[in-house]
Formats: C-alpha cells, structure tokens, sequence
C-alpha cells in the first residue's frame, strides 16, 4: 500500500518519538500542519496496519485523551 506523504510523515514522526504515544493535536503542532489533516493521516495509517488509537496519556501534553501509537506487531496474512 502506498502512503501519502502526510501518513509517512505522521509514520517517522510516531517512530521517533518516545513511546510512540501522541494524541492528533500534538502531532499537528510538532508537524506544523492542520489537526484534521493529521486526522486523516492516521486514518490512512490505521488502513495500512501500522498505528492503531488507544486511550491513553500522549507523550507530549500528558493529558488522558485518545492517542495514536506505533503498531509493535503486525497481523499476519491468513493465506498459508
């Protein structure tokens, strides 16, 4: 699948920071861009099975609120 360059973007950033943990509008600060843009970049990322959304405190504002993280494992392809 190919990402966009706001999902891959979001991806590195995820990646790079600790934990993994952010919630949307601290991504949009760190990244400069628009929340809603972020928004759908995590969508993307969900689709392509590389971030999923949890509750829980971001990185960042430290606040309890709906964040995304960086998948540590994949799902396996059912066809064997």
């Amino acid at each position: 699948m190919m990402l966009s360059e706001a999902a891959t973007s979001t991806h590195s950033f995820l990646r790079a920071i600790p934990n993994s943990v952010a919630c949307e509008q601290c991504v949009a600060t760190y990244l400069g861009v628009d929340r809603y843009d972020v928004l759908k970049s995590v969508r993307e990322l969900i689709q392509a099975g590389l971030v999923l959304c949890t509750y829980g405190e971001c990185t960042f504002c430290h606040e309890r609120r709906l964040t995304v993280r960086v998948r540590t494992e994949r799902r396996q392809s059912s066809g064997n």
